[in-house]
C-alpha cells in the first residue's frame, strides 16, 4: 500500500488462520456457481446495506453514483441489524458493503449472498478474498481500547495494555462495549478473548460477565463508545482503532489508541451481493469498483482510517499501522460458525442480568 505520509466451538483451535502476514495477490479459485464475467455497462439503480460509519457510506456511495452514473441508496447498518433485516425482508438491498467478514459468510450459509468472483479479487492479497466468491475485503482494522486520558488520571489509571486491565475496580461503570447482537465490534472483542484462551467459551463469558461491572452501556452501533470516550463518559472504550482515531481526529484530543498485548482481533471489511438482487449487473459493478486502487483512494479523503486492502491503494494520515499490531490467530469461518452461541451465551448469561440489576 501506498502511503500519503510516509462447526464449531469445539473446533475452535484447530482451525486459525496467521493473522497480519500478507501473501501473495491471487485471484480465488472459482467455484461451480460463482460468476467471473464482468458487469455490463451500467444503468438503473442500487441499494446498498453500509456497515461502515455513515460519512463513509455517504462518501462511498455518492463517489460509485459519480462515476458510474447508477442512482445509489444506502441504509447504515450495523452487521447484526442487517442480518436480522435480511432474514424479515429479503430483496431489500443489492450489495451489503462492509461489516465483518465473518458476517457475510453467516448471510450465505442462510442463503441470502450471490457469489461473485470479481475480476478485481486478483489485484488483493490472498486473505482478503473467500475462495467460492462469497465476498471480498475491502478495507482492515483492528479491534483495540480507546481511552479518555483525563478520565484514567482521575481514577490513577493508565491506558490498558492487556483485556486483564478492563477488570479493574477503579474501572466500575466506566468501560463502553458494542453489543454483539448488533454491532461486529462486540461479537470480535468475544471470539478474540476466546480465541486467547484456546477456544474456551466457558472461559470467555466468564471473562466478559466479570467485565460486565465494568460496563456503562452496551451500545448498539460501534462508534457510540468512541464519542463517550471522548466525551468524558467513560474512560474506556473497546473500539476499532480506525474509529478512535476517526474521533481523535473530529475533536476530542484527549483520547488515546492502545492494545492488549496479549493480542487482538481484527476485521477484514468485506463486500458481498445479495441473493437475487433487483439490480445484479449494477451490485457486480459496485463490488469490482470498491476493490480498485482507485476507489481505496477515497479513504484518505473521506477520511476512513481503516487501511485499503488494495497493495496500490494510498494509506491516508494517522492511519493505524495495522502490521505492527500483535493479532491473534483470526479463523473467519469459525467465526462465523461460532457466533450464535456465543451470543446466546452472552445474552442469557450477561445482557439479560443486567437488564435485571
Amino acid at each position: 500500500m501506498r502511503s500519503r505520509t510516509t462447526t464449531a466451538l469445539l473446533a475452535f483451535g484447530a482451525l486459525a488462520l496467521t493473522a497480519g502476514t500478507l501473501t501473495a495477490c491471487s485471484a480465488p479459485e472459482g467455484a461451480a456457481d460463482a460468476t467471473t464475467s464482468a458487469a455490463p455497462e451500467a444503468s438503473g439503480s442500487l441499494n446498498v446495506a453500509c456497515s461502515q460509519q455513515e460519512d463513509f457510506c455517504q462518501a462511498i456511495t455518492a463517489a460509485f453514483q459519480a462515476e458510474t452514473g447508477i442512482e445509489t441508496t444506502y441504509v447504515r447498518l450495523g452487521s447484526g441489524e442487517v442480518l436480522a433485516r435480511l432474514e424479515t425482508n429479503p430483496g431489500e438491498f443489492d450489495v451489503w458493503s462492509g461489516g465483518q467478514a465473518e458476517n457475510h459468510l453467516i448471510a450465505d450459509d442462510r442463503g441470502f449472498v450471490e457469489s461473485y468472483i470479481s475480476p478485481e479479487a486478483s489485484s488483493l492479497p490472498e486473505q482478503y478474498n473467500d475462495p467460492t466468491g462469497v465476498w471480498s475485503g475491502f478495507y482492515t482494522d483492528s479491534v483495540a481500547f480507546c481511552s479518555n486520558k483525563a478520565e484514567l488520571e482521575k481514577k490513577g489509571l493508565k491506558a490498558p495494555t492487556s483485556w486483564q486491565d478492563l477488570l479493574d475496580p477503579a474501572l466500575a461503570g466506566s468501560v463502553a462495549m458494542p453489543h454483539p447482537a448488533t454491532a461486529g465490534v462486540g461479537y470480535m472483542a468475544i471470539f478474540t478473548v476466546a480465541t486467547l484462551e484456546g477456544g474456551d467459551q466457558a472461559k470467555a463469558i466468564d471473562y466478559f460477565a466479570k467485565l460486565n461491572s465494568n460496563v456503562m452501556q452496551y451500545s448498539k452501533s460501534a462508534a457510540t463508545g468512541t464519542e463517550q470516550a471522548g466525551r468524558g463518559e467513560v474512560a474506556v472504550a473497546i473500539a476499532l482503532d480506525s474509529d478512535c482515531e476517526k474521533a481523535i481526529q473530529a475533536g476530542y484530543p484527549d483520547l488515546v489508541t492502545s492494545y492488549p498485548e496479549e493480542g487482538t482481533g481484527y476485521e477484514v471489511g468485506a463486500v458481498s451481493i445479495l441473493k437475487d438482487p433487483a439490480n445484479l449487473a449494477n451490485a457486480k459493478l459496485f463490488m469490482d469498483w470498491v476493490l480498485t486502487a482507485k476507489a481505496q483512494d477515497l479513504y484518505a479523503d473521506i477520511p476512513s482510517f481503516a487501511a485499503p486492502t488494495n497493495p496500490d491503494a494510498e494509506v491516508g494520515p494517522n492511519v493505524p499501522p495495522q502490521d505492527e499490531v500483535k493479532q491473534v490467530d483470526w479463523d473467519i469461518r469459525l467465526a462465523a460458525d461460532s457466533r450464535d452461541a456465543f451470543i446466546q451465551a452472552f445474552e442469557s448469561q450477561i445482557a439479560s442480568a443486567n437488564d435485571a440489576q
